[in-house]
């Protein structure tokens, strides 16, 4: 209770929530929201839907040996009545690839659709270097032929079990379960099989998922980007970068977000709608407590810089609003469908349609 009352207090100083949200977990359905879990059994029908990737460019690994690098996969649906609503681009974390938005690990319906059945278009990209969008295996390749020391290879980090459990805040301890945990832990196994190696430590200073998001948002005509945790800054980035096609941003509980920008780069957004969304349960893990409340105290700030600079940020606590328990994974917690109606609302209010 102390946690819970910490954060309330901490999201009412910044002033951030606002009625609008408080109210939106029973108000969304009404504002249009008619798809639940049992919509999953209906046919979805689908204006169209397909793959392409986004960028990319040409390196050259030797005589003959021209390879195509830094390219993003986006696969989409778009649905029938998507009328004049914005398509919602969704990227995943560290350790996974955009299956993270599709059916969750205990079978039932994730954003991905959920998003498509409330007449969104979306787009589900994998990050440069991870899973479809593939890696560029130049450095690795040379370090086996001796023409590189070992000391070049990158960093792979692949997320254990244990520190997916605790990380991702599904208890205080491995094996151990929060009483209002609102991830489907019985069905760990199956998120487990979604954690890949990260190979990001091979991109440059520059990520060229930034870059490729921004050309996405603008060659959709106008999106919403949404990230998550380790790309939760993401669609910041790529705003910095060239906010011409971007609509609004959307960050899930990054490990931290940018609070040095100049004038210059806060002038952005202006332009450009802000929502920094956050789970449960942030200080109750004692390995990871620290690097939680870090970020969503820098997260708050970040939020009060964009507000001071003339722009329109709003930090969600989602315990600050009464829906507890949910995990860093909140897209595929049990009441997904729940938060994926606040973020909706949000969209709806102040960011629009086309």
């Amino acid at each position: 209770m102390r946690r819970t009352r910490r954060l309330v207090e901490t999201a009412a100083l910044v002033g951030m929530i606002g009625v609008g949200l408080a109210s939106a977990s029973t108000a969304a359905l009404g504002a249009g929201g008619d798809a639940t879990q049992e919509d999953s059994q209906k046919p979805l029908i689908l204006h169209k839907q397909g793959s392409f990737f986004v960028g990319g460019q040409t390196a050259s690994t030797g005589p003959n040996s021209d390879i195509t690098i830094d390219q993003m996969y986006v696969q989409f649906q778009v649905p029938e009545g998507a009328g004049k609503h914005l398509p919602v681009v969704m990227l995943h974390g560290c350790c996974l690839s955009g299956k993270t938005w599709e059916t969750t690990p205990d079978g039932r319906m994730g954003w991905e659709e959920y998003f498509v059945r409330r007449h969104r278009p979306a787009y589900i990209p994998d990050q440069v270097s991870r899973a479809r969008s593939g890696f560029d295996s130049t450095t690795i390749s040379r370090v086996k032929a001796g023409a590189l020391p070992p000391s070049a290879l990158p960093n792979v980090f692949q997320a254990s079990h244990q520190i997916s459990w605790t990380l991702f805040r599904f208890g205080p301890t491995f094996g151990t379960v929060f009483s209002d945990e609102q991830f489907p832990v019985n069905a760990a196994d199956e998120l487990y099989k979604q954690m890949i190696p990260d190979l990001n430590a091979l991109l440059p200073a520059v990520n060229p998922t930034w870059t490729n998001l921004a050309a996405l948002a603008k060659q959709l005509g106008g999106a919403v980007l949404m990230g998550h945790s380790e790309s939760g800054f993401f669609p910041e980035q790529a705003a910095l970068i060239d906010p011409a096609g971007i609509r609004g941003v959307i960050t899930i509980e990054t490990a931290f977000c940018v609070t040095n920008l100049t004038p210059q780069q806060l002038a952005v957004f202006r332009n450009v709608p802000v929502l920094v969304v956050f789970g449960d349960h942030l200080a109750d893990v004692p390995a990871f407590a620290s690097l939680w409340t870090a970020s969503f105290d820098t997260c708050n700030q970040f939020v009060q810089q964009v507000n001071a600079a003339g722009g329109d940020a709003q930090m969600l606590s989602l315990p600050a609003v009464g829906v507890f328990g949910n995990s860093h994974m909140m897209m595929q917690d049990k009441n997904n469908l729940e938060v994926a109606d606040l973020i909706l609302k949000w969209i709806d209010e102040h960011v629009g349609g086309r």
